[in-house]
């Protein structure tokens, strides 16, 4: 089966509705990802099924979450799950941001090469970040803890935004010791076709 087949059938075991063009672009997403891997290290997991499924199959899972129009990605990493996002909502404005200049590089690479006219990527620590109050959703796959994750993106969203955090198993501990700043709105979890580990979205919104 090749790349293209597998994601197919993966979006629609999720219920994304994905045309041909936007699946050819993960497709040529994924390939670069695979090459630039091999120099810059960008991602432990070097198996493109492997990458399907952990990180393309695991970005898709948020699709449903991405209502409003200008998003963050804070720690994307090669771009994940931002710039897979970005691929699949072309009319939505996506910022990427991460302080490891490899990441970032092969994000502007991507950028150019796939031709993808709604991202921006910032080289840059969260706190430096300029466009506080401004975001719908401010997304992030990476962040050690939920704790870590307000601390450093509480000014980011919009009044009417949020924060979505991507977690492992149900992170009841961290939950448990969210900063009062906030409001815990769910937990939902998140099916990912061929991966057995337990996913979930913690939404979250700034309280006042």
């Amino acid at each position: 089966m090749t790349h293209f087949d597998t994601i197919q059938k993966g979006a629609q075991q999720m219920g994304a509705v994905l045309s041909d063009e936007t699946i050819q672009t993960l497709v040529k997403y994924l390939a670069m990802l695979e090459k630039w891997n091999k120099a810059y290290n960008l991602t432990a997991i070097r198996d493109v099924e492997q990458m399907i499924s952990l990180h393309l199959f695991d970005s898709l899972t948020t699709l449903p979450f991405i209502t409003g129009t200008k998003i963050i990605d804070v720690g994307t990493g090669p771009g994940l799950p931002g710039m897979v996002l970005a691929i699949c909502y072309p009319e939505k404005q996506f910022t990427l941001l991460d302080s490891n200049g490899k990441k970032t590089r092969f994000l502007t690479q991507v950028k150019m090469e796939l031709g993808i006219h709604n991202v921006t990527v910032a080289n840059e620590r969260v706190e430096k970040h300029p466009h506080q109050g401004e975001y719908d959703h401010v997304i992030s796959r990476a962040f050690a803890s939920l704790q870590d994750m307000i601390k450093w993106t509480l000014p980011l969203p919009k009044e009417t935004g949020n924060f979505l955090a991507m977690k492992g198993v149900y992170p009841s501990e961290e939950i448990a010791a969210l900063p009062k700043e906030v409001d815990l709105v769910s937990v939902e979890p998140l099916n990912v076709p061929h991966v057995q580990a337990e996913r979930h979205m913690v939404v979250m919104t700034r309280k006042g």
